[in-house]
């Protein structure tokens, strides 16, 4: 059977955590917290107008008003 890498590195981190905090899991709690107070959440940035891609107008039967030659 193969190996899933993702689950094999997320093993891996784990084991590297546990053995750094001696299987503790407060303080390896602890420590995941102290490093979450680090981030910083930015608000999200507005498209400027002329840059936006809004979705395409559709009529009452909810087709698109892009014709067949556009999308070619």
């Amino acid at each position: 059977m193969a190996t899933d890498l993702i689950s094999a590195e997320i093993l891996r981190i784990k084991r590297e955590l546990s053995a750094r905090f001696d299987n503790d899991l407060d303080r390896i709690i602890a420590d995941a917290q102290s490093r979450e107070r680090d981030t910083i959440n930015l608000p999200p940035r507005r498209c400027p107008v002329n840059q936006c891609n809004p979705l395409p107008a559709t009529d009452a039967s909810g087709s698109s008003e892009v014709t067949a030659s556009a999308t070619r």
